[in-house]
């Protein structure tokens, strides 16, 4: 399935506060490239749960049967879902 996105301005990401440096900016600007052009695929392993546990393996890339159903934060955000 396809789902729009960024390729086609369908959502694009919120304009940068005054206190955000140019470097940083610049980086972003950079991965939205990449992925509005399919070259970074957001959802693509590795990625961790909070604990530390491998969720998606390097190398592969989350479905939409995953994506739609997931409850679980990956590693580094601080919260829970109850």
């Amino acid at each position: 399935s396809h789902w729009d996105g960024l390729e086609t301005g369908i959502v694009d990401i919120a304009p940068f506060g005054a206190m955000v440096p140019e470097d940083v900016r610049q980086t972003v600007l950079a991965k939205k490239a990449e992925i509005a052009s399919g070259s970074y695929t957001v959802f693509s392993g590795p990625i961790a749960d909070q604990s530390g546990a491998e969720k998606v393996p390097a190398g592969t890339v989350m479905s939409d049967e995953e994506l739609l159903s997931f409850n679980w934060f990956v590693q580094g955000v601080v919260g829970t879902l109850e």
